[in-house]
């Protein structure tokens, strides 16, 4: 039976790190399933699904924690159970950056059962004024019986207090 393994991984940013990380995987068997990696920091990140047979789990899991300049976090996932489709919506937000930005959005999402799926951010320079800006774009999986007109009246009053424009579609 096969196991499912989800990774977190961190490194130096250097060339070769995905290859050696995949070429560890291939050796015992895993499948690379689902990822998500970028730079941060000076750092190279991600996060990956990975299949394997249940009699390579163990030394592909030891070997992963020995690739040379690469921390390797390991859970064990589980294969998705059977359920009801979720509607699915996207986010996204625009404005100048401050703390509490994320704070308050997703706290309002999560008050009316809305969850993340993906989410991506950054802060950057406006090119116009040197400022900083914060932009942030979430996948959202919500039940079927979800109130999106109130969730849309709910963000545009957080829009109003942290001052940025949040987009709803879906």
């Amino acid at each position: 039976m096969n196991g499912i393994l989800i990774l977190t991984i961190s490194g130096k940013d250097r060339a070769g790190l995905v290859e050696n990380l995949a070429d560890v995987i291939a050796a015992h068997g895993g499948n690379w399933e689902h990822c998500r990696m970028a730079h941060l920091a000076g750092r190279f990140v991600g996060l990956l699904e990975v299949t394997v047979p249940g009699d390579t789990q163990q030394e592909l899991e030891s070997a992963l924690r020995t690739i040379p300049g690469l921390d390797v976090m390991i859970a064990a996932g589980k294969a998705p159970a059977a359920v009801e489709p979720l509607r699915q919506f996207d986010l996204e937000i625009v404005g100048s950056d401050h703390p509490g930005i994320v704070r308050e959005v997703f706290k309002a999402l999560a008050a009316a059962g809305a969850n993340v799926e993906e989410l991506s951010s950054r802060a950057y320079s406006a090119p116009d004024t040197g400022g900083r800006l914060f932009e942030a774009k979430a996948r959202l999986a919500c039940p079927a019986d979800f109130d999106c007109d109130s969730m849309r009246a709910a963000l545009e009053e957080i829009a109003q207090d942290v001052m940025v424009e949040v987009t709803w579609q879906g």
